[in-house]
């Protein structure tokens, strides 16, 4: 059955805004939980672990180095110390002169065995430094990756938000040119058909339930300048025209 003639392409247009809109705030939606992103992030948390763990392990190594490095400086004050105390003429006590001899001799064999294990530490940071080098690297590249993933983020919800608003402006003037009784029945279909009131017949399909209409309702739909209903799913449908590919292309 069909309805008091109107400006059918309207009510089309109106449709595909709401469903460009609907794509829009999708497309928002769905930069909140960037699989890249989080793919990364995971990446990122996994190497900074190792790289703290590396980094760590040379930080301890370096206080071991600077705690017998200090040590061995302090010890060096003293040999100089008692040295120059051996050297100055002052002492003639034998024994105190052996007692200044056994803690020189004693001071430098432990700065010996001290210098012996700074070295062994020096050559264990060594070993660590290529791999916490590389992973520092690698985690910088990852906290770049990050940066730059979140700038396209927020450049494409930039362009979602200015195309959304001027979606939101179209629709508004779309509906100034629609009948109120029209734009009611509209949204009552809308209602009740899953948000989606309008569909297209094109080659005897319906563009929404994509169910073919039996012949003999199909004979109805005779003129695209009139308000049909789609036998099949009930929502308010218009025979195909070539504007509306014109107005399909304009929101994509």
């Amino acid at each position: 059955m069909a309805d008091t003639k109107i400006n059918v392409i309207d009510l089309v247009e109106l449709q595909f805004i709401e469903n460009a809109l609907s794509a829009r705030f999708s497309e928002m939606e769905k930069l909140k939980d960037h699989p890249e992103l989080n793919e990364v992030r995971k990446k990122q948390e996994e190497s900074r672990k190792r790289y703290d763990g590396a980094d760590k392990d040379f930080h301890e190594l370096e206080v071991k180095k600077k705690k017998l490095e200090d040590t061995v400086e302090i010890n060096e004050e003293k040999i100089k110390s008692n040295e120059k105390k051996l050297f100055s003429g002052t002492i003639t006590d034998s024994k105190e002169l052996s007692n200044y001899q056994d803690e020189i001799g004693i001071l430098k064999n432990s700065n010996s065995k001290m210098e012996d294990e700074i070295l062994e530490l020096m050559e264990k940071q060594d070993e660590l430094e290529p791999s916490r080098d590389a992973l520092k690297k690698e985690l910088e590249e990852l906290d770049s990756s990050i940066k730059r993933i979140k700038g396209e983020i927020e450049e494409k919800r930039e362009v979602l938000k200015h195309n959304i608003e001027g979606l939101k402006n179209r629709k508004e003037d779309v509906i100034t040119r629609i009948p109120k009784e029209d734009f009611k029945k509209y949204n009552n279909v809308k209602a009740r058909k899953g948000g989606i009131a309008v569909s297209v017949i094109k080659d005897n399909f319906c563009g929404v339930c994509n169910m073919e209409i039996p012949s003999i309702e199909i004979e109805k739909f005779i003129d695209s300048d009139i308000l049909y209903n789609c036998p099949l799913c009930g929502r308010l449908s218009v025979l195909y025209r070539t504007d509306i590919d014109d107005i399909k292309k304009e929101l994509e």
